[in-house]
C-alpha cells in the first residue's frame, strides 16, 4: 500500500470514520442528514465568493481543474475539494492549486469531529472530509469553492453544501448496485446536483440528457447544454496544440488556444468556462491562451521510464473514460500499442472498460488493488484471454510495474486511481534512486 505520511499522522482521527471508499458497500448505508446536520452551524458564517458543484461519471476532475485554473488565472482566491486522492489525503482540499497542510487539515478533522460528538453523529469518512473542506474554504475566504461529487449525487455529501452553478459532465453506467442499473436511473441520482431555481451545465447526451432536462424542469433550474447553447466551432488542432472558437450561454466567442491539450479536455474546458462566466461575469476569462488546468495525478500522466520509454498513468474506470484514454494514447502514438498494467475494484464494469482498451493493447499484466477491495486477477485474465489478448497474473504491484518495465514499448496503467497513484508513486520512488 502506498505509503501517506499525511494520512499516518492523522490516522487517529481517520480511525473514528466509516470509509466507504475502501469497504466498497453493495447499496447506499447513507443519506445526507448528517453532512446537513455537520455543516449547519458553519451557515451561520458569512460564505465568501461562488461555489459551484462538479458531478458526472468522468471528466470531473478536470473540469474542476480547469476551474481552478481560471480562477487563479483572474487573480482569485480559490479552493477546490476533489475525490478520490491519489498520492496524499492532502490532495482533497487545496488552496490556489496547492494541497493544504497536514496542520490545516487536522484542524479542520478536530472541529468537525468534535462537532459530530456533541451532535452524537457517526460521520463518515466522506462527510467529514467534505465538511472540513467547506471550513478550509470559508476560513481561507475563498472567492471560488469548488466541489466535486464523490458518488452519484442526490445522496452525496457535497449536494448537502449551497452552491451558485451545478455542472453534469455525463452520465454512464457505473457503481449500478449502489445508483441504478440503468443510464437513466444514474442520470436521474446524478441530476439531483442541480439546486431548485439554481443553473447548471451539462454536457450529458441521450437518455441521460432527457433525464437531466426533466429534473431541471421540475425544480426550477436553468440548464445550459454543451453542443445546444454552449458550443466549440471551427476546432482544429496543430500537434498536440488545440483552437477553435468557444460561443458562451450568453451569445459571446471567444477564441480558445490550448497547448499541449489532452483529447478529452476541450469539452472540459467548456463546461468550466461556461460556468465561470455565470459564476464571476465581471472576472477576466483568460481562453487565448487557456490556462493549463491544475495538475492532479493521473489524469493521463505521461513519465518517462529510465529506458525512455513513456508510461501513462490514468485513473480511468469507465467504459467512456477508458476509450478516453485509449483515444489519447493513439493520437499521441498512432503506430505503437503499450503493455497495459490493469486492476479493477469490485463494482466496477471491468469488462466494457477493457474492451475500449484492446485495440492499443500488446499485451496485459493484471494486478490486486492493496487500497480496496478488487477483483480477482486471474479472473480477470482469464476473460482477456478468451478476446486473443496476452494475459499474465503478477499479484504485487511492486512485481508487475517491473514486468510492465521490462517490455520494450509504451507503458500504460489504468483500471483504478488507488492503482495509478501507487505504481506512480513506485516509479518516482525508483528515479531517485
Amino acid at each position: 500500500m502506498l505509503h501517506d505520511p499525511a494520512a499516518e499522522r492523522l490516522a487517529p482521527l481517520l480511525s473514528q470514520l466509516e470509509n466507504f471508499e475502501r469497504s466498497r458497500p453493495d447499496k447506499r448505508l447513507w443519506d445526507l442528514a448528517n453532512a446537513k446536520a455537520l455543516l449547519a452551524p458553519i451557515g451561520a458564517v458569512p460564505q465568501h465568493g461562488k461555489a459551484v458543484q462538479v458531478g458526472g461519471s468522468k471528466g470531473k476532475g478536470t473540469v474542476c481543474a480547469f476551474l481552478g485554473a481560471f480562477g487563479q488565472a483572474a487573480g482569485l482566491r480559490t479552493g477546490a475539494y476533489l475525490s478520490p486522492h491519489v498520492v496524499t489525503i492532502q490532495e482533497r482540499i487545496l488552496l490556489d492549486g496547492k494541497p493544504i497542510s497536514v496542520d490545516a487539515m487536522e484542524t479542520q478533522l478536530r472541529l468537525v469531529l468534535a462537532r459530530a460528538g456533541q451532535l452524537g453523529i457517526q460521520a463518515t469518512f466522506f462527510e467529514a472530509i467534505t465538511v472540513a473542506a467547506v471550513q478550509a474554504f470559508v476560513a481561507a475566504r475563498t472567492q471560488l469553492a469548488i466541489y466535486e461529487v464523490g458518488l452519484g449525487g442526490r445522496f452525496d455529501a457535497t449536494t448537502a453544501i449551497p452552491v451558485d452553478a451545478s455542472i453534469l459532465t455525463g452520465v454512464e453506467l457505473e457503481h449500478t448496485a449502489v445508483l441504478g442499473s440503468t443510464v437513466s436511473a444514474i442520470a436521474a441520482e446524478k441530476s439531483w446536483i442541480m439546486r431548485p431555481s439554481g443553473v447548471a451545465f451539462t454536457a450529458a447526451r441521450g437518455d441521460a440528457l432527457a433525464v437531466a432536462e426533466n429534473h431541471a424542469k421540475s425544480c426550477g433550474a436553468k440548464l445550459h447544454v454543451l453542443g445546444t447553447d454552449i458550443h466549440l466551432v471551427d476546432a482544429s488542432w496543430e500537434g498536440a496544440d488545440y483552437r477553435a472558437r468557444l460561443v458562451l450561454q450568453d451569445g459571446s466567442e471567444r477564441p480558445v488556444f490550448l497547448p499541449d491539450a489532452r483529447g478529452f479536455e476541450p469539452q472540459a474546458l467548456a463546461l468550466a468556462a461556461a460556468a465561470f462566466l455565470h459564476l464571476h461575469p465581471d472576472a477576466h476569462l483568460q481562453l487565448d491562451p487557456a490556462p493549463r488546468p491544475w495538475q492532479l495525478p493521473c489524469r493521463f500522466d505521461i513519465a518517462r521510464c529510465s529506458d525512455g520509454m513513456p508510461f501513462v498513468f490514468d485513473g480511468a474506470h469507465t467504459e467512456q473514460s477508458m476509450h478516453a484514454v485509449a483515444a489519447e494514447f493513439r493520437r499521441r502514438w498512432p503506430d505503437r500499442k503499450a503493455v497495459v498494467l490493469f486492476a479493477s475494484a469490485v463494482d466496477k464494469r471491468w469488462r466494457q472498460g477493457l474492451s475500449a482498451v484492446l485495440p492499443i493493447a500488446d499485451s496485459f499484466v493484471l494486478t490486486e488493488l492493496t487500497s480496496a477491495v478488487g477483483e480477482d486477477p486471474q479472473v480477470i485474465a482469464e476473460w482477456l484471454r478468451a478476446q486473443g489478448a496476452k494475459a499474465s497474473v503478477v499479484r504485487s504491484i511492486p512485481d508487475a510495474l517491473d514486468a510492465v518495465c521490462q517490455q520494450p514499448m509504451p507503458r500504460l496503467c489504468c483500471g483504478s486511481f488507488y492503482l495509478a497513484g501507487e505504481a506512480r508513486a513506485l516509479l518516482a520512488s525508483r528515479a531517485e534512486r
